[in-house]
């Protein structure tokens, strides 16, 4: 007789709502929180505005140089990290184009001596000469080991293909431009473009006996209120559409690959329709092309694709490596999938995989501090309602297999694309012209950053 229970029937999972924040204005500054009760490690993040679009044109590279100086603290030499250890606390910070982010992981009951040392570093660095050429040098040693990998190579290049001005550059600047900047470059833009501006300060963990205001007043000080940002989107780069670019690696039996062409802004797309054709096309293991380039045609480990998505404009980017021989096909058979998607459109079950994958683990997405953190920085950067997280399970739920149709075709423009391969150009120029996807230009990717007239990275 056996003693094996019937298994319990699932019931429908619970849906998801964002927690609420606080919100308070405290001098310059906004701080906004949201309390999770027993949750002891908190996050803590400054939002500014001074992301990579807001250098200046002759100093590009400079919120990236600024945003690593800053670790070396108040008496230089990498001090801060040992500070912020002694309360068991960590460093945080990133820049991205549109936003210059800075901040702290600490036990809840040290927030605020760990606010207090981060406050100082932010606010009043030493910016010492030595730290400042150390860290450039540093960056420009990064820029060159990354760029390296053909994969990293390929992205680096999609901005001169597509964009005119700071686009054009990478994020962190290119080599060239990092060797110029000084370290009074540094302590001007910190001092015009971090210690001045007040910014928004997120705090998520349990908030039990924290003085949200307080905490204001020690990151904000007498900092002004954060300017208003205006955005125009850039224009395109010179040259015809669709072409190919072809990045010279001699020997190479592999090519890193990319699709790429501009996407409108963040606040101009219904981001569950995009976001959700994105997934039927390469955003899930059981997407469209990672079927057909690895599961069918075998030629790759892995393919996907993302809308990079920015207050003034954006890109949308296919990418993946595959043997050598096989880079050409890829292309077509890519190409293939998109034109497949928009005429026939998605079907019941890759609908039903949009959305669970977008609403049924928003409750594990959200499961930490910093995840949370990332959800209230994401809509200070974009200026998004408090609930967006909420609004944006809601439209997952909405999907129709129709909007993910017509979101293909509305924003899948491979006809105003630039295919950017890093591969063995000996081999693949003839290739890659059969294809009849555009012009083939063939560059050596040293000249892509290098110095005008230098023969050397």
């Amino acid at each position: 007789m056996s003693n094996l229970q019937t298994r319990p029937v699932l019931g429908e999972p619970t849906r998801y709502t964002f927690p609420k924040p606080q919100r308070l204005q405290v001098g310059g500054g906004t701080v906004v929180a949201i309390d999770i009760p027993g949750q002891p490690y908190a996050a803590i993040r400054l939002v500014q505005p001074a992301g990579g679009i807001s250098e200046p044109a002759d100093l590009m590279g400079v919120a990236a140089l600024t945003n690593e100086a800053l670790e070396d603290g108040i008496h230089g030499n990498s001090s801060l990290a040992p500070s912020l250890e002694r309360h068991g606390a960590e460093w945080v910070s990133r820049i991205g184009w549109d936003s210059f982010i800075t901040g702290v992981d600490a036990p809840a009951n040290r927030i605020a001596d760990a606010v207090g040392l981060f406050a100082e570093a932010l606010r009043t660095p030493a910016l010492r000469d030595e730290d400042i050429v150390r860290r450039r040098d540093q960056l420009i040693e990064s820029f060159w080991l990354e760029a390296s990998v053909a994969s990293t190579l390929a992205a680096r290049s999609i901005g001169g293909q597509l964009f005119t001005g700071r686009y054009a550059t990478p994020l962190s600047g290119g080599p060239a431009g990092l060797h110029e900047l000084t370290p009074e470059n540094v302590r001007r833009f910190h001092a015009d473009s971090v210690a001045s501006v007040a910014g928004t300060l997120v705090v998520v963990g349990d908030l039990s006996g924290v003085d949200l205001e307080a905490l204001g007043r020690t990151v904000f000080g007498d900092a002004l209120a954060t300017p208003a940002r205006h955005t125009v989107a850039p224009d395109p780069a010179p040259g015809d559409l669709p072409r190919i670019l072809l990045l010279d690696r001699p020997g190479s039996v592999q090519s890193a690959l990319i699709l790429a062409h501009r996407a409108p802004a963040r606040s101009q797309v219904d981001l569950p329709k995009v976001e959700g054709m994105s997934d039927v096309l390469g955003g899930m293991f059981t997407s469209r092309l990672n079927m057909e380039l690895r599961e069918r045609l075998g030629y790759t480990y892995g393919v996907g694709c993302r809308f990079d998505l920015r207050r003034d404009s954006g890109v949308f980017v296919i990418s993946t490596q595959v043997e050598a021989p096989t880079t050409a096909h890829s292309i077509t058979a890519t190409l293939e999938q998109i034109a497949k998607l928009k005429d026939e459109g998605a079907t019941e079950g890759e609908l039903a995989a949009v959305r669970e994958s977008n609403t049924v683990g928003l409750p594990v997405s959200y499961s930490t501090a910093g995840r949370l953190a990332g959800a209230l920085v994401e809509s200070v950067v974009h200026d998004l309602p408090e609930d967006h997280v909420d609004r944006l399970r809601a439209g997952f739920e909405r999907l129709t297999a129709d909007d993910l149709q017509q979101a293909a075709r509305d924003y899948l423009h491979p006809q105003e694309s630039v295919v950017i391969v890093a591969g063995d150009a000996e081999t693949l120029r003839e290739p890659l012209a059969e294809t009849g996807f555009g012009p083939v230009e063939v560059r050596d990717p040293e000249t892509l950053w290098a110095v005008p007239g230098s023969t050397t990275p």
